[in-house]
């Protein structure tokens, strides 16, 4: 297979998981999975703020390429849901920093799990050697998007 071949070949793939994870029947598996109903862009400010610390709903915001006004019902969400806090910046009073809760931390252990029952599943019988090596690409695919879009890698 050519170089050519083989980047097409990895880009349709990577597509098509990307629409599964994205898509209704993997978030509602998920959920049913690991207890906790949650829409993915939800699973992704809990991952950044596990990643990242402590941050203002500004820098949240800015992180994933939206508005204030579109992310703050989301945390307010997940806020009710006791999967994060919120608590006033010591170096700003007028700011406060969102910050995953200890329940956010177990809901995101648990899609974790979830999520590696699934590759168990569907990688049963793959040489483990071959799925670190896979793991190897996708973490440096990864931290080349991440850079491009001057987002610290996870």
């Amino acid at each position: 297979m050519s170089d050519e071949a083989a980047l097409d070949e990895l880009e349709r793939s990577l597509a098509a998981v990307a629409q599964h994870l994205a898509g209704r029947a993997t978030a509602g598996d998920l959920a049913e999975r690991c207890g906790f109903e949650l829409p993915p862009a939800s699973w992704a400010l809990l991952e950044h703020l596990d990643d990242h610390g402590p941050l203002r709903v500004s820098d949240i915001a800015a992180c994933h390429g939206v508005d204030v006004s579109s992310i703050t019902p989301r945390l307010k969400r997940l806020e009710q849901a006791g999967l994060v806090t919120r608590a006033r910046d010591r170096a700003d009073a007028r700011s406060f920093l969102i910050s995953i809760a200890p329940e956010g931390a177990r809901a995101l252990e648990s899609v974790h799990a979830a999520r590696r029952e699934t590759l168990r599943q569907a990688l049963a019988g793959t040489d483990p050697a071959f799925v670190a090596g896979a793991a190897t690409v996708l973490r440096r695919l990864s931290d080349h998007l991440a850079q491009e879009s001057h987002v610290a890698p996870r």
